[in-house]
């Protein structure tokens, strides 16, 4: 979650108490609502936790950000177009919460709310055996994605960063708890992934945000700094590569796909040139589910460098 919803970065930073104040709020409103999500049907949780996110598209900073996203990967949409997409959006960060908190549920109920499509060569991949590394992005229900841990019986090991506002962080950590995974907070770094993968366990991992110390790599026609780890970790390990990705179908009910591997197209080359090509593709994997539904593309953050801002 942004680390402020209600004011500006920029302001917290100048005025510490005001940051203060505002994340103790944000922290108790979150906390309310999500009380009282945990009281309603998944359907009535998600629809109020859209509603209330909704609202605060209105009022938000990160909102900004979102809008000059879209403007970067859809030139050719309107002022208009973007400002309803923005709302969107929000709405999809509120369905995300209520899918968190109901996330038991969800899974108690999978044989009527979830649908698992695994593409051949994955099944084959799963079946198996062996270390895979899982790769999604912040699209959709895309945390509903660690539930293949338990259709599977898979061993996954998910990486998650730990909210900035600390009154909700341990919160939010008991609900992930649900995943059925074990969880790695970011700033453990690579080793535990290594671990786990020359255990020939498996790893999940949402790529798709800015990483400063990235990849300057293509999405949607314009470079942006990309996180090659994904590809990275496969390679070093001889694990397989394998996108994930979970929709919406309406009513509380999610489709979770499983793609094809992705291989490195030139295995003779230095391991660098390699993880930045197949990053390359994992990129075009996520630009195809953004412009299937850009609605439920979570994009609060800046994704491309200043010079590309229009």
């Amino acid at each position: 979650m942004p680390q402020y919803y209600l004011i500006p970065k920029k302001l917290a930073r100048a005025y510490p108490l005001v940051g203060r104040f505002v994340q103790w709020l944000e922290a108790h409103a979150f906390r309310f609502v999500f009380w009282l999500m945990g009281r309603l049907s998944p359907e009535r949780a998600s629809t109020l936790s859209a509603s209330v996110f909704g609202l605060l598209s209105t009022y938000s900073d990160q909102a900004k950000k979102a809008d000059t996203n879209l403007s970067i990967a859809f030139p050719e949409k309107s002022e208009e177009w973007r400002r309803q997409t923005v709302r969107q959006i929000f709405r999809s960060v509120g369905k995300s919460a209520a899918e968190l908190i109901k996330l038991d549920q969800i899974w108690a109920e999978h044989e009527q709310r979830l649908e698992f499509v695994l593409h051949s060569p994955a099944q084959k991949q799963i079946d198996a055996g062996g270390a895979i590394v899982f790769v999604t992005a912040h699209i959709g229900a895309w945390q509903i994605t660690n539930l293949l841990s338990l259709y599977k019986g898979l061993s996954i090991s998910t990486v998650y960063a730990a909210e900035s506002n600390a009154a909700l962080r341990q919160q939010m950590l008991k609900l992930r708890e649900s995943f059925g995974v074990k969880l790695i907070p970011t700033e453990a770094g690579v080793r535990p992934l290594l671990r786990e993968l020359h255990k020939g366990a498996c790893v999940g991992l949402a790529m798709d945000t800015r990483l400063d110390s990235g990849q300057l790599i293509p999405y949607f026609g314009r470079d942006a700094l990309t996180n090659t780890t994904a590809a990275r970790l496969a390679l070093r390990t001889d694990a397989a590569l394998i996108p994930i990705r979970a929709e919406r179908l309406g009513k509380t009910r999610f489709r979770i796909t499983v793609y094809d591997p992705i291989v490195s197209d030139v295995p003779d080359a230095p391991m660098e040139e390699q993880a930045i090509a197949m990053s390359a593709r994992i990129n075009d994997h996520f630009e195809s589910w953004v412009r299937d539904n850009p609605g439920q593309w979570i994009c609060l953050k800046r994704r491309w460098p200043k010079a590309h801002k229009l």
